[in-house]
């Protein structure tokens, strides 16, 4: 159940740093655009002033599932 567990919330820790770390990325600077900051708003603001933080819980996320799917070896 704990190994489960782990697994989620790696996966989950991930979706959530990835698709904020890449949403800032590409959708708030459309490459079609100069490459000059248009003005950001409510949740932007905080995907791009926080977008390291969102990659570190990615980069996390990623170190959890594997410790969630090296526990559930051990236990088979």
């Amino acid at each position: 159940m704990k190994t489960r567990l782990l697994i989620i919330i790696g996966v989950v820790l991930m979706i959530d740093g990835f698709s904020s770390f890449f949403y800032s990325t590409f959708m708030m600077f459309p490459p079609t655009e100069p490459p000059m900051m248009r003005s950001i708003e409510g949740m932007d603001y905080v995907l791009f002033m926080y977008k390291h933080v969102f990659l570190f819980s990615g980069i996390i996320g990623i170190f959890v599932t594997i410790a969630g799917i090296i526990f559930w070896r051990k236990r088979k």
